[in-house]
């Protein structure tokens, strides 16, 4: 099939009006805008493929704005090949009004005048995310332990993200987590207590509690008892180390019990695999590598047995993923499937994952989209990615017979919010 139609054409057109809900974001609904042309050009997936592309990470880091724009100019002509290069370009044309085919020595000026004018602009922001992408509901990634943010109801819910619990507890946050919640923790039911007073200072703030689950990791696939955690949690209040057999359990515990808190108050529980972070030499800022272990499959496996009426939202970064989470989902009621985490947001792992999901399971339980965005700016990048990318999809299904328009445009509705909208009753 051509890559363009009449067929995609028309898909396209009809799904770029579809509003969608991100589930997993991390802008701060305080400051929505870009703050400098760092917050738009210099967004960390580009930042990566500039250190890739052999920008010494002192030129990165030695400067801001402008400047490092000029500095950078030379190493941007090596990525406008890349999938997030033309995101940013589709939002500068879009939102911006710029007109060039490149960021280069002829156009960088008018690029940092162009997006100078945005920088504060919060209304232009909120006119990005309600009406330029639309976004429907956007579920911010909120951290536990520190103040919620001020936020409009209408357009943002949360998600709590407990790395800095589980897998990261240290004596810090252990200190902090009794601070937060007023309850002291000594033993497995007082860190019970307060990871129960600490979702419930949230409630009605949050539809998930988030989880990013290292490769190496294999404590949600344990349900340690009581007695087994009981010494690591005083070594560990008194800054003693605790050895992987402590953190293990010590993880274990944690997590159950805030998957149980979750299945008992219908929170969704999002899971997200495939990252080794960080890793010594891999390309700053990310540091990071994809990666997956058999055997993570297997212990998501029991746990979602574990708690068959907690709803478990499973979010990858490896596309060696992709077959075996789409069985998990196809084998375990409860469990859902969302978008195309960081090193799988390019256009061949988009489309397919879309083409492996929409074979194997009912559309119901899968969600199109989520921007990993910082700045609504990026919401819109993204969006117009992942738009396409399913348009494509789509076109190629209807094509080959395994389709019809009609169903394609539900579908497409479906995956973009409306399945997110049930699950995380929105």
């Amino acid at each position: 099939m051509p890559v363009h139609g009449p067929l995609f054409d028309e898909l396209f057109s009809e799904i770029l009006r579809i509003p969608v809900v991100d589930v997993h974001n991390h802008l701060n609904p305080e400051a929505l805008a870009p703050r400098s042309i760092d917050d738009i050009v210099f967004y960390h997936y580009i930042v990566t493929e500039l250190a890739s592309s052999g920008m010494p990470w002192e030129e990165l880091e030695g400067s801001r704005g402008v400047e490092r724009l000029q500095r950078a100019l030379r190493y941007i002509r090596r990525i406008r090949n890349t999938s997030t290069y033309w995101c940013l370009m589709g939002s500068l044309r879009d939102l911006y009004g710029f007109e060039g085919s490149y960021i280069d020595e002829k156009s960088w000026r008018l690029v940092a005048e162009l997006v100078e004018k945005a920088v504060g602009d919060e209304a232009r922001a909120l006119r990005i995310l309600r009406e330029r992408v639309p976004v429907k509901k956007s579920i911010l990634t909120i951290q536990p332990l520190e103040p919620l943010p001020k936020y409009d109801p209408q357009l943002f819910t949360g998600a709590l993200r407990m790395d800095s619990l589980v897998p990261g507890m240290t004596p810090d946050s252990l200190r902090r987590l009794e601070e937060v919640t007023g309850v002291e923790v000594r033993d497995p039911d007082g860190l019970a207590e307060a990871l129960q007073h600490l979702v419930k200072k949230f409630e009605g703030h949050v539809v998930a509690i988030t989880f990013s689950i290292q490769p190496d990791d294999d404590f949600y696939g344990l349900a340690a008892p009581h007695s087994s955690v009981a010494p690591y949690i005083e070594a560990l209040r008194r800054g003693r180390w605790i050895g992987v057999t402590g953190r293990r359990l010590l993880n274990s515990f944690a997590f159950e019990e805030l998957v149980r808190i979750a299945g008992e108050k219908g929170l969704v529980v999002q899971m997200m695999l495939g990252v080794k972070r960080p890793l010594p030499g891999a390309s700053p800022p990310d540091y990071a590598l994809v990666v997956y272990r058999p055997e993570q499959v297997v212990n998501l496996g029991l746990l979602l047995a574990r708690h068959p009426e907690t709803r478990f939202d499973i979010i990858i970064a490896d596309p060696l993923l992709n077959h075996q989470v789409s069985v998990i989902a196809k084998n375990y009621p409860n469990s859902y499937l969302s978008g195309y985490w960081w090193f799988s947001m390019y256009p061949e792992y988009i489309s397919t994952y879309l083409r492996t999901r929409l074979q194997m399971l009912p559309y119901t339980k899968i969600h199109g989209f989520f921007s990993d965005a910082y700045v609504a700016d990026w919401v819109y990048g993204k969006a117009l990615l992942a738009k396409r990318e399913l348009a494509h999809t789509l076109a190629v299904l209807v094509e080959k017979g395994y389709l019809d328009k009609g169903l394609a445009l539900e579908i497409a509705e479906a995956l973009l919010h409306r399945n997110a909208e049930e699950l995380y009753r929105l």
